[in-house]
């Protein structure tokens, strides 16, 4: 074996997590292209009919309030937190699509995630550090793949736009970092509720954040706008009812290791949705899914429409057969029923024969 002495450089400033999820991202990418060559090359053309969409779309039917819901866009296949991502999960109907959003320097909103540029752009520093205009001038795209090269830091008007115009459902994340004490008019929550109204998509809109003081302010300021508490542990030691009361939120969205069937039917009492993050595993999606929460956060959307397409199928076949197999229970009961009647009847029959004779002897002795 010839030894292999390459090195990568690209990995030298990556942790183990962000190289496994390089390395995820993309394999999903390598699959994806290497199934739409094959496609191109070795399947004849034929006679389509209508656009229906894509084979990985969400079913119908079952899972129709179950809200599949994009972590960053389509992130386990494209760039986060970039509207290709973000334009692909609508193509195959998530219903919900989540981003950050952080201040730049001139305290204007932006859409990346991490504090610093290092990871998913190429430039370097704090967020803060830098104007929007400066940081719109970076490449976010490609860290992931050349092929995405050129691709923006979106701003929160054009995801608004999006939204406005597909009426996909948005969550729109609040980094805890943007906090001000003071409440002040250029404060992030209050620029965010004033885009919201600018574009009138206040009933396609989540609000969230780890820092609840962004949810109780904003639900001061406007009861009616759709809020979400972010949580990472200790989730036992919450009382539903009270975050329901206080926070007036539409959702409850906890890291997935510490959530219960329990929590979760106490949550559901009181009228708040729960859905956790992040779900990448089929064998996670199931345990949550019969979990009965509302949705999930997924980095690969694609996955868990084809999970909900096969456990629709299987709960289907499941169903028909007890349907069946009640049906059969019937009729073996009715068959029982019609047996005793039968039996109860011979019995009736002989009963009587023997009486009748026993008369016949007597009348016979005298």
């Amino acid at each position: 074996m010839i030894p292999d002495d390459r090195t990568y450089p690209e990995f030298d400033n990556m942790t183990g997590r962000e190289i496994r999820v390089r390395l995820d991202a993309l394999s999903n990418l390598l699959d994806r292209e290497l199934e739409a060559e094959y496609t191109k090359n070795r399947v004849a053309p034929q006679p389509r009919e209508p656009e229906r969409g894509r084979t990985d779309e969400k079913p119908t039917g079952r899972y129709d309030d179950f809200m599949v819901i994009a972590h960053r866009g389509w992130s386990g296949s494209y760039p986060e937190n970039t509207l290709i991502g973000m334009r692909e999960a609508i193509k195959i109907g998530c219903d919900m699509i989540e981003f950050d959003v952080a201040l730049t320097r001139d305290r204007r909103p932006i859409i990346i995630h991490d504090n610093t540029l290092s990871r998913t752009t190429n430039g370097c520093g704090q967020v803060n550090e830098f104007t929007f205009s400066e940081l719109r001038e970076l490449d976010a795209g490609s860290w992931f793949h050349p092929k995405y090269s050129g691709a923006r830091l979106p701003s929160l008007d054009e995801i608004l736009l999006i939204s406005k115009g597909s009426g996909i459902m948005v969550n729109i994340e609040i980094k805890k970092e943007c906090w001000d004490d003071e409440e002040l008019e250029d404060n992030i929550e209050n620029q965010i509720m004033e885009a919201i109204e600018r574009y009138q998509v206040r009933d396609r809109v989540v609000i969230s954040s780890f820092r609840w003081g962004f949810i109780e302010r904003i639900h001061r300021a406007d009861p009616g706008l759709k809020t979400a508490l972010l949580h990472y542990k200790d989730v036992g030691k919450l009382r539903p009812d009270e975050l329901k009361d206080r926070y007036g939120a539409y959702s409850f969205n906890p890291h997935s290791h510490e959530l219960t069937r329990k929590f979760v039917d106490k949550c559901h009492e009181v009228d708040l949705k729960v859905l956790p993050f992040t779900i990448n595993s089929y064998q996670d999606m199931e345990t949550f899914i019969d979990m009965g929460v509302d949705g999930i956060f997924t980095n690969h959307p694609n996955r868990v429409m084809r999970f909900l397409r096969e456990h629709g199928a299987h709960m289907r076949q499941l169903e028909q057969k007890e349907e069946h197999e009640n049906s059969a229970d019937v009729e073996a009961a009715i068959r029982r029923l019609e047996e005793d009647e039968v039996e109860k009847a011979r019995k009736r029959a002989r009963w009587r024969a023997k009486r009748m004779i026993l008369e016949a002897k007597r009348a016979r002795s005298r």
